[in-house]
């Protein structure tokens, strides 16, 4: 008898410590977990989540056409993106939601590159990032709550080289993502002094 509840507890133990090491293993730096955002009643609701499969298959597409492009998505291990319409059903929850992320983001160590604050109800931006080294970032959060009554979350998870970064804003014309390679630009030189 002894024996038989010897070898259960080993086998339980052994067990919630592979489930633990497994389960720890799926949470990647940089990946940032939101919960699940509520839809406003009538308003728009969209929900992305690409999966490596997903950006590695995305990354030879575009490899032929734009190889910049196609060296950044197979560097990625996740995008998740949810734009969420807001009225008086979600408001007070979605921007809740959007605010413990932002707090928990400066608890966990990422590094604040990006605030907006606009007057009058105009948009409220922060761009976080999870920095790997000097050359790169793990992980990258946009969350935004507009003017027009949208909440959006962004979250980028991949080894994100700031070249390469630079390259897709000017290519694409992205403003945020130039100014966010040139704040990493600044932190570099900062620290070379």
């Amino acid at each position: 008898m002894k024996n038989l509840i010897r070898s259960a507890f080993a086998a339980a133990t052994l067990s919630l410590a592979l489930t633990a090491f497994a389960s720890a293993a799926e949470v990647e730096t940089g990946a940032i977990d939101i919960g699940q955002l509520m839809p406003s009643a009538k308003g728009k609701f969209v929900e992305i989540n690409l999966s490596p499969a997903l950006l590695k298959f995305a990354a030879r597409i575009a490899a032929r056409q734009e190889p910049e492009t196609a060296e950044l998505i197979r560097n990625l291990k996740s995008i998740r993106v949810n734009v969420v319409g807001l009225d008086d059903s979600n408001r007070a929850a979605t921007t809740e939601q959007i605010e413990g992320v932002r707090r928990k983001l400066e608890t966990q160590g990422w590094t604040k590159m990006v605030t907006v604050r606009e007057q009058d109800g105009g948009d409220n931006v922060d761009i976080h990032v999870k920095q790997h080294g000097e050359e790169s970032i793990d992980g990258l959060v946009v969350t935004v709550l507009d003017k027009k009554g949208e909440a959006v979350f962004v979250n980028i998870v991949g080894n994100i080289n700031a070249d390469q970064l630079a390259q897709i804003a000017d290519k694409f014309d992205i403003e945020p993502l130039r100014k966010l390679h040139l704040k990493i630009e600044a932190k570099k030189k900062a620290k070379e002094v």
